[in-house]
């Protein structure tokens, strides 16, 4: 962790990439961000940053490694494996500002989504064309795909539709050297290795994701409900 001196210039120098967007720090700030879902271990982090651009995710990431200290990326904390703790008083990278649906592509069935879109928000954007997102975690209301991406998640859609990795075609990610790669891509079997899929469910091990290409799914054209005793 930065000492004392070093924690001064680190928040000036977080503050210079993220503005105007707020660089949090304090000790009861810290309390929202010590602990996602999993409660029962908590790890306080030494600030917390929001991003609204790939490009400054790539210099929180670059900044992070200038000052040696761990980074996590964060979405809505309703993870419960403990994924978005910031260890060893890390840096938190909150992407929840990054919100955006930046295209929907009706004919070929995808959109384009920034990792702050909350998983409901996709569907809804698409309810009146006829189409949704498939994969429908529990707490999909509040979730956001990056956390959907970086946990695999899944729901009870998951039984006839598959999880998260079978409804992701593309990925930007930020690699923590600060790299800025392109996995996948627009058509469901991309040539090559799989490096979407192996991305997938990575807990954000491998990087973090900037940018998803999701499928979409006709709605059905009928639905009904059958009651058997």
């Amino acid at each position: 962790m930065a000492s004392i001196t070093d924690k001064t210039q680190l928040l000036k120098d977080l503050a210079d990439i993220v503005a105007p967007m707020p660089v949090l720090s304090a000790p009861e700030e810290m309390l929202v961000y010590e602990c996602d879902g999993h409660t029962l271990d908590k790890a306080p982090p030494v600030a917390v940053a929001f991003p609204t651009t790939t490009e400054q995710v790539v210099e929180l990431v670059k900044l992070a490694n200038r000052y040696d200290i761990p980074f996590v990326a964060r979405g809505a904390g309703t993870g419960l494996s403990g994924g978005a703790l910031a260890l060893d008083g890390g840096l938190v990278i909150e992407m929840n500002r990054m919100n955006q649906i930046l295209e929907i592509d009706y004919v070929n069935q995808q959109a384009v989504v920034q990792p702050g879109v909350v998983n409901l928000h996709i569907s809804m954007a698409v309810a009146d064309a006829g189409f949704y997102y498939a994969p429908d975690p529990s707490s999909q209301a509040s979730c956001t795909i990056g956390g959907n991406v970086a946990e695999n998640s899944g729901g009870p859609h998951t039984l006839k539709y598959g999880v998260t990795t079978n409804h992701v075609l593309g990925l930007e990610v930020v690699l923590p050297t600060g790299e800025i790669v392109h996995l996948g891509g627009t058509t469901p079997d991309t040539p090559g290795y799989d490096l979407t899929g192996l991305f997938v469910g990575s807990e954000g091990t491998f990087g973090i994701v900037t940018q998803i290409t999701v499928r979409l799914m006709r709605k059905p054209e009928a639905v009904k409900t059958i009651l058997g005793t």
